[in-house]
């Protein structure tokens, strides 16, 4: 699966993995600010609104509170490397296991899929890219964050809750399942 989106990425992107490790480090940087970390909260909060999940704030600030723990200890060509945009090798072990998540992750991930099916949705992304772009020091900001958008877009699409799960770690599942 990492295999078929590096090749994705490779062919559509120029140097993803510079460009990946480049923005990921910015945002890395970004999210170790306290100001950042209440802003995304309160777009949790303001996603919630939306989702119908039980104690959806709660579960959501408790995954984004692991992830961002995690996320905070990497540097940008870890991040990248772990999401597959850059080739090396697995760096699932380094990764602290989540609990049993899988089927909580399931259900926000196809809630989120569903989501994206939504124009409104997507065009309320692409104006959040352009205010992430205020603040990061990227040149080409929008229109770079915006293609990595299309690209992580249209491989979520093909990918159902589990799978999408399973491709983060969140889920033990040995097959994802491709539409």
């Amino acid at each position: 699966l990492l295999e078929q989106i590096r090749r994705v990425n490779k062919n559509r992107l120029g140097d993803t993995c510079s460009e990946c490790t480049s923005i990921a480090d910015e945002v890395i940087t970004l999210l170790k600010n306290e100001e950042i970390d209440n802003l995304i909260k309160s777009g949790i909060e303001e996603l919630c609104t939306v989702l119908p999940i039980a104690n959806c704030q709660q579960t959501l600030d408790q995954y984004f509170d692991e992830a961002l723990a995690i996320i905070k200890n990497l540097d940008g060509k870890t991040l990248c490397d772990l999401i597959g945009l850059c080739t090396s090798k697995s760096f699932k072990a380094a990764l602290p296991k989540l609990g049993d998540t899988c089927s909580e992750c399931t259900m926000v991930a196809d809630e989120v899929i569903q989501l994206l099916e939504n124009g409104e949705v997507d065009s309320m992304v692409k104006s959040a890219i352009s205010e992430l772009c205020t603040v990061l020091p990227i040149s080409n900001c929008e229109q770079t964050l915006d293609q990595y958008f299309d690209e992580l877009l249209a491989i979520v699409k093909t990918l159902d809750g589990k799978s999408l799960c399973s491709l983060i770690g969140l889920c033990s599942s040995a097959q994802v399942q491709w539409y």
